[in-house]
């Protein structure tokens, strides 16, 4: 262990949306483990993608780290850990833009978790997904609760917007 560096955090992350092809309610879970604790954070989105909550579960999951921990991020995202290891670095260099010089989906996000990893070293690891992973299904389970507590959310809110 490198002097000024904690023991690593486990961490564990899905993201679930309930339809597809964007703007649909989503949420997102993370498992954290350090040492013998225990934490979940959560969290919801009346409009967004699966991507996104992808995404976001791994940035919330680092951000309610100290800097000095190094990470063990487990997900079934095959999306992020490319991105974040293979394009992130790519799309720095060429001003968040793709190869046909669009722009990169989610380039907020992808800031944010590059600022993050700036702080910390960060090791990937992918579990297929639905494959019976204790782990990965607890936080599967959590994040598609999140995801129907928004779309529970959007619905009554629509409702509430009709005039007879």
């Amino acid at each position: 262990m490198s002097a000024g560096i904690e023991p690593g955090a486990l961490i564990y992350t899905d993201g679930a949306c309930i339809g597809s092809g964007g703007s649909c309610p989503g949420g997102y879970a993370a498992l954290i483990l350090i040492g013998g604790d225990e934490r979940i954070v959560v969290g919801q989105s009346l409009s967004t993608t699966n991507t996104a909550m992808e995404l976001m579960g791994v940035i919330q999951a680092l951000e309610a780290l100290p800097p000095a921990i190094a990470a063990q991020v487990h997900t079934d995202s095959q999306y992020v850990i490319t991105g974040a290891t293979v394009s992130l670095p790519w799309w720095r260099s060429r001003r968040w833009r793709i190869v046909k010089g669009g722009k990169v989906a989610n380039r907020d996000m992808w800031q944010r978790l590059a600022a993050l990893l700036e702080e910390r070293t960060v090791t990937w690891t992918w579990i297929r997904g639905h494959s019976g992973h204790p782990r990965n299904e607890q936080v599967h389970l959590l994040a598609y609760q999140e995801a129907r507590q928004a779309a529970a959310a959007r619905s009554s809110r629509s409702r509430g917007l009709r005039r007879p």
